[in-house]
């Protein structure tokens, strides 16, 4: 054999070794891409849902304004135990109540007050 066919040999062995790393590269290279990829969109489909649900249950909450006025008001305007800024038993049991969400006795009986004309 002559030593340039051995020569060309080689070299053509080396140039298919280097191609084959430089493929095989770039297809790691193509696979890290993609599990990049899959882990970015099960980010954000992980982040949409956390944020419909959210909404979702934001959307279920029910504001509910309670104001307990008539009988406290009263209460306060006749004791002077409320000087001290004390409340007695029939305030404690109204704002007990109150925060369990049930009025002991509607005040007034649900209804609203009749409109006074000379006050307006």
């Amino acid at each position: 054999m002559s030593p340039y066919l051995i020569i060309a040999v080689l070299v053509a062995w080396g140039g298919s070794l280097a191609g084959t790393g430089w493929v095989a590269f770039g297809m790691g290279q193509d696979a890290e891409i993609a599990g990049q990829a899959k882990i970015n969109k099960a980010i954000t489909d992980t982040r949409e849902a956390a944020q419909q649900g959210a909404a979702d249950e934001i959307a279920k909450i029910k504001v509910v304004n309670t104001t307990v006025r008539g009988k406290t008001e009263t209460i306060v305007r006749e004791d002077v135990r409320y000087v001290d800024c004390r409340h007695g038993p029939d305030g404690v049991r109204a704002i007990n109540a109150a925060l369990a969400g049930a009025i002991a006795e509607p005040v007034g009986g649900g209804k609203l007050p009749a409109a006074d004309a000379a006050q307006r």
